[in-house]
């Protein structure tokens, strides 16, 4: 597998989403159809299966919670700065914060996972993923909710369904999950990702990219350079090595999550910034992703 392998179809996706928008064969309706299944259904299967084959081993590991937890709040700290230094006014300050934060750390983590370090390592990418999806959708969510004219009963915390999917998957971790309920909950799963994609590119349709460089350059510098070096940083401070401190670090390497312009769409706060820092964070990943395996 190359870096292009990973990068080309991730771009494929989203430039199919943008023509079928551009053709009218994807209408505002359709599209914001797609970014409900992967809001409510998708992600809240893919993080049940996620922790419910996680292992108690690793579930209790406070490395992993260090290595993840405490770069990504220090990412969202610094966002807030630098939105405040930008004159971000309040609903765009409050994406630029969950673009920063949260990377796409399932469509592009899992297979550059692999490429690094093989299959073994998807048990612990899976698992990471979900502990950055899980503070995008408590964190992120409610930072996007004091900015949006949504009802606010749609972004709390006991209403959402991923919550209840993360605390069913550990409950349930010790029961095997049987192959007729398996199978359609691994559909879904493959689902949600290029669904996302697609969306993302719809979205993008009709937009400038070229509008709001300043802040997505510095929401790339955040999430593509900072982040993977408070990893790394960290990673020095407490002695980490190994499968979970390159899991981490390729995690936080990933750029913008496509998850945060659902979000954005979600709550209608500025989704067309959210789905240009998408794809621009991308483009620049690969520069990023490039010079960082060639120090791994």
């Amino acid at each position: 597998m190359s870096v292009a392998s990973v990068i080309v179809p991730i771009f494929g996706l989203i430039l199919l989403g943008w023509t079928l928008k551009r053709l009218r064969l994807l209408n505002d309706w359709l599209v914001g159809a797609i970014n409900g299944y992967v809001y409510y259904v998708g992600i809240t299967v893919i993080t049940f299966i996620s922790l419910h084959d996680t292992g108690t081993s690793l579930l209790l590991n406070p490395r992993i919670y260090i290595l993840n937890l405490a770069p990504m709040l220090a990412i969202a700290g610094v966002a807030y700065i630098v939105a405040r230094l930008l004159r971000l006014e309040q609903g765009m300050a409050a994406v630029f914060i969950v673009c920063a934060f949260y990377g796409n750390t399932g469509y592009i983590g899992f297979p550059l996972n692999v490429y690094v370090q093989g299959k073994e390592s998807l048990s612990v990418a899976a698992f990471i993923s979900t502990v950055y999806t899980i503070v995008a959708f408590t964190l992120g969510v409610y930072l996007l909710r004091r900015s949006s004219d949504e009802p606010a009963e749609a972004g709390k915390l006991h209403r959402l369904p991923i919550i209840w999917a993360a605390l069913l998957g550990i409950l349930l971790s010790w029961l095997p999950l049987p192959d007729i309920v398996r199978l359609p909950l691994g559909l879904i799963s493959d689902s949600t990702s290029p669904l996302a994609l697609l969306a993302t590119g719809a979205m993008a349709e009709g937009t400038v990219l070229k509008a709001d460089l300043k802040s997505i350059g510095a929401l790339s510098a955040l999430k593509l350079a900072l982040a993977p070096a408070l990893v790394a940083l960290t990673g020095l401070l407490i002695g980490s090595s190994g499968m979970v401190y390159k899991t981490s670090l390729l995690e936080a390497a990933t750029p913008v999550a496509v998850t945060s312009s659902v979000l954005a769409a979600q709550f209608k706060v500025h989704p067309d910034f959210a789905s240009r820092a998408v794809i621009l964070s991308t483009m620049l990943f690969t520069i990023t992703l490039t010079a960082m395996l060639a120090f791994m």
